[in-house]
């Protein structure tokens, strides 16, 4: 019998298999990208003297100067204006929250410093003043990465110290991509520190992975909603425009859960 051949092609079995290995390889490579940071090194949050309020509010990736939460924050202001207690600070942290790949592990690392950063600054400021320290967490798109790691060390150190806190969570139109393909980490995990959470959410944009309701938060789904159609800019900056527009000093005021009357994972469409 003759000996086959050392130039006979493969079976397509091989083929196959040699293929298939490559592909997980590649995604396995691209899985250890997306979710392992670079090293980050975010501006820490200085308090002012005698604020008991912080509203913190986030841009998501390219929004350092994104027009709505450049309104957003001149909102917030106008509405307390009169209140010495209340501090507004529009957080920037590009670049590395323009990596769309990497947005959810530098904005879980970035979270994590910012709540040891704040913590300290509380400390400092009057940890045992009253009324307790309430702080409010407004996040566009890829800036919800930051909320919950942040919630979550603040809360650990400011544990440590025996100083209460009430956290409260705003999200806009969040994005819950985690990894290459797990489009409903986000719906599954946003909001799981807060005291209370809401989220604004539009489901018809081209912004991935922004069309679920979050478990942890009272959801207000706004894609139909009264405005919609007049809104010249993209879908995925209307929730934005729809919280600030109807924003009152009273909805600043929060400072317990309004979970009895709207649990998390519930809805209400406008």
């Amino acid at each position: 019998m003759p000996a086959p051949s050392p130039h006979a092609p493969r079976k397509p079995g091989r083929i196959a298999a040699a293929v298939f290995g490559a592909l997980c390889l590649l995604w396995g490579l691209g899985e250890a990208y997306v979710r392992w940071p670079s090293e980050v090194m975010p501006q820490p949050i200085e308090l002012q003297p005698g604020v008991r309020k912080l509203v913190l509010v986030v841009h998501g990736s390219f929004g350092t100067q994104e027009p709505t939460l450049v309104t957003l924050e001149t909102r917030l202001r106008q509405l307390t204006a009169s209140r010495p207690d209340f501090q507004i600070t529009r957080y920037g942290w590009a670049p590395w929250s323009d990596n769309i790949l990497r947005a959810a592990s530098h904005g879980a690392q970035i979270g994590t410093q910012l709540g040891s950063h704040l913590a300290t600054a509380i400390q400092k400021a009057s940890p045992r003043a009253s009324p307790a320290m309430t702080v409010h967490l407004v996040a566009h798109s890829a800036g919800a990465y930051l909320l919950d790691p942040l919630c979550t060390q603040l809360r650990r150190d400011l544990a440590a110290a025996g100083t209460t806190i009430f956290i409260r969570m705003t999200f806009l139109d969040p994005i819950g991509l985690h990894g290459l393909l797990q489009r409903g980490w986000g719906a599954e995990h946003f909001g799981q520190c807060a005291d209370d959470a809401e989220a604004w959410i539009n489901t018809d944009d081209s912004a991935p992975a922004t069309d679920r309701w979050l478990q942890h938060a009272w959801n207000v789904d706004v894609t139909q909603a009264d405005g919609r159609a007049d809104f010249t800019a993209d879908g995925h900056r209307w929730p934005v425009q729809y919280y600030l527009e109807q924003l009152t000093a009273g909805d600043l005021e929060l400072a317990s859960s309004r979970r009895a009357f709207q649990p998390p994972g519930g809805l209400e469409r406008r």
